[in-house]
């Protein structure tokens, strides 16, 4: 079953051709990478899936129905939520309380928010720092809540935009474990990732981007050997497996 699916999308600013019709599927129980080198459109690419960004041409279907028009937070009702590389919680806010206002996603009821975010904060290795101001997380515990508040919405498929950035290796490697722990609970996702090692080794499938067009698809391993691949992003030093 294709959950999501992507026909020639193309987003254009001013003169600057940023994603240029761009196929793309992803189906259920699916984790697919979207790779490529800065500057490649990736980002832009879950703005436009996520209703962030209008897109200029092409079509967006989740689950059959288009998404052309909606604006996010129905989107995130339909089952499609995103993280955002720059998490921004909210400072001031507990972790429990800005996970809560994902739930929100799912439920008008208090109670059953607050227990639906203690069971995610308890997923994702918070539970501890519940009562915690937002600003008085590390960066690896920012990052899982972030996810947390993704994941409190009960989605069907999860964007996941760069959430190993900036980690350690232990950090990384825990991130990964969560990662296929979310998959094992049904959640298909998108994951942008520069981790090169991280990316091969949880996609079932890479997407690589170049200058907003789709250079190659396949298996990661193949798609490590790809000329093009290679020459544009793989083959540098700073991003090679």
């Amino acid at each position: 079953m294709i959950l999501l699916e992507v026909e020639r999308l193309t987003k254009r600013f001013g003169g600057l051709l940023a994603v240029d019709r761009l196929d793309l599927t992803v189906r259920a129980n699916e984790i697919v990478g979207l790779i490529g080198p800065n500057g490649a459109g990736k980002t832009t690419v879950f703005h436009l899936i996520s209703g962030f960004h209008t897109p200029t041409g092409g079509t967006i279907r989740f689950k059959g129905h288009s998404l052309l028009g909606r604006r996010p937070h129905q989107i995130c009702r339909l089952g499609l939520a995103r993280t955002f590389q720059i998490v921004q919680p909210f400072a001031e806010l507990s972790a429990l309380e800005n996970v809560m206002i994902g739930a929100f996603n799912r439920t008008g009821d208090v109670e059953h928010a607050r227990r639906l975010a203690s069971e995610v904060l308890e997923f994702v290795g918070l539970g501890g720092t519940r009562d915690a101001p937002a600003r008085h997380l590390t960066l690896a515990q920012r990052k899982r809540l972030e996810l947390a508040r993704a994941l409190a919405t009960g989605p069907e498929l999860l964007l996941l935009d760069e959430v190993m950035a900036g980690l350690n290796p232990a950090e990384i490697e825990h991130v990964i474990g969560l990662i296929r722990n979310i998959h094992a609970r049904g959640v298909s996702l998108l994951i942008i990732e520069h981790v090169m090692q991280a990316a091969m080794a949880l996609s079932h499938r890479l997407v690589v981007l170049h200058h907003g067009e789709r250079i190659a698809e396949g298996a990661p391993d193949a798609v490590a050997r790809d000329p093009r691949v290679v020459a544009a992003y793989l083959g540098s030093e700073e991003t090679a497996p």
